[in-house]
């Protein structure tokens, strides 16, 4: 009786949601499309060696943690990269970690409405958030002592549940995905319930190892994406890429009718960028799948645009963000190698700071494409400071296409600062 009952609760969810979508035209939808992506992101160093060793360190009051979290790393490590083998004595590659930071403050409880659809108000429910936090910093060494990476991760989780432990972080359509996923027994018990002490401390670990990961060896990810859903080409579109046919789905979603308003037809632009996506992981070489992460950046970048309160938009940046990044990172290594040799056969420079005529110099045209493809300020000028040869044109001209291209003057200033330094270099 009590789970008809609760089946009839969701119905009744169900349905006010999808009118709810439908008066709004293209969307999401309560019963959204999924699929299933295997993200491939290459490391963002190569390794020197077959062998490794991890060690992590951290406060006295750490311990544990400091303990787990080294085993899940070197675990994770091996993992992904089966020609990798743990060494404690003579290992190619050291990665040192430090945990800078952990936080799980006592979960907090607060009184308000309870969410529903239709005009009856809700009645007064608790509502439970839990918060957390890890933050470690880490490096790779050779074992000559060269450092091949060095940065810093952070793992945050930060969701509500109501008093009946349904997740209640995405609004209604949260609630309702968590009531069936309960009714069903489609969700583990963490995705239902509050995350105890251990469980979350869990999380935050695995999350800061993947993290970590990423930067050090190639990695693969199955994910979750939504699709949104219409009536038509869009919802052809979304049929051909639960088969697998992203090309083809691609065609759909951009051959489909756009839709008069701008944050109706963001999601149609969010969909080209799935499709552009899941090209790009399964793209056979960086250039193709530079091109389509490129692509799927752009129109990620639209979709948010047109309609910035879509939560489903923000994710998926992100992680192109990192692609990206980490394929312009293998690309400055490759220059990198390539840059002696060039610099014997060449001995002409740019005024701006530029290297040899036959040298993947970083320009003004890739500045442009790369700002345009939504890459955070902050990853280009890493990228910028990190190049191993520039050719910019920083002329008056130079600069003012620079800035019709949407170049800030953050980067802008990065991009002087990068040519004056290698200027100044000793000939």
């Amino acid at each position: 009786m009590r789970l008809t009952k609760r089946i009839r609760i969701f119905a009744c969810l169900g349905i006010g949601m999808l009118s709810a979508c439908a008066a709004h035209g293209q969307a999401f939808g309560a019963s959204k499309d999924k699929v299933i992506l295997v993200r491939k992101l290459p490391a963002a160093v190569h390794l020197t060696g077959t062998t490794i060793k991890v060690k992590v360190t951290g406060h006295d009051d750490q311990s544990d943690l400091v303990h787990d979290l080294q085993a899940l790393l070197e675990t994770e490590l091996l993992k992904d990269d089966s020609s990798l083998r743990a060494d404690e004595n003579s290992a190619s590659t050291v990665v040192t970690c430090q945990v800078t930071a952990y936080s799980h403050p006592r979960p907090t409880v607060t009184t308000r409405p309870a969410l529903t659809v239709g005009k009856n108000s809700g009645k007064d429910q608790a509502f439970t958030r839990v918060t957390g936090d890890l933050s470690v910093s880490f490096q790779a060494k050779s074992s000559s002592g060269q450092t091949l990476i060095s940065d810093n991760v952070q793992a945050k989780y930060d969701k509500e549940f109501d008093s009946a432990g349904n997740s209640a972080s995405g609004g209604i359509k949260g609630t309702v995905t968590s009531t069936w996923n309960r009714v069903t027994g489609g969700a583990s018990s963490e995705d239902l319930n509050p995350p105890t002490d251990s469980e979350l401390r869990g999380h935050l670990m695995l999350d800061a190892v993947r993290q970590i990961a990423e930067h050090i060896v190639n990695t693969k990810e199955s994910i979750e994406v939504y699709l949104a859903k219409q009536k038509g080409a869009m919802d052809e579109g979304d049929k051909l890429a639960e088969t697998g046919l992203w090309q083809r789905a691609l065609e759909s979603f951009e051959t489909a009718t756009p839709l008069p308003k701008p944050q109706d037809d963001a999601y149609r632009l969010y969909n080209i960028g799935v499709a552009y996506e899941a090209l790009a992981y399964a793209a056979e070489d960086e250039k193709a799948a530079m091109k389509f992460l490129d692509e799927a950046a752009i129109n990620y970048g639209k979709a948010i645009d047109q309609k910035p309160g879509e939560k489903y938009f923000l994710e998926p940046q992100k992680r192109i963000e990192t692609a990206i990044a980490h394929y312009k990172m293998l690309d400055e290594q490759k220059s990198q190698k390539l840059a002696p040799a060039v610099a014997g056969k060449s001995k002409t420079g740019g005024a701006s700071g530029g290297s040899g005529a036959g040298s993947k110099a970083l320009t003004n045209a890739q500045i442009i494409a790369m700002v345009k493809a939504g890459m955070e300020d902050d990853t280009v000028v890493t990228t910028i400071r990190s190049a191993r040869a520039v050719n910019f044109d920083l002329s008056a001209d130079g600069q003012q296409e620079l800035s019709g291209g949407g170049v800030s003057a953050k980067v802008l200033a990065a991009m002087k600062a990068r040519a004056a330094r290698k200027a100044a270099a000793p000939k």
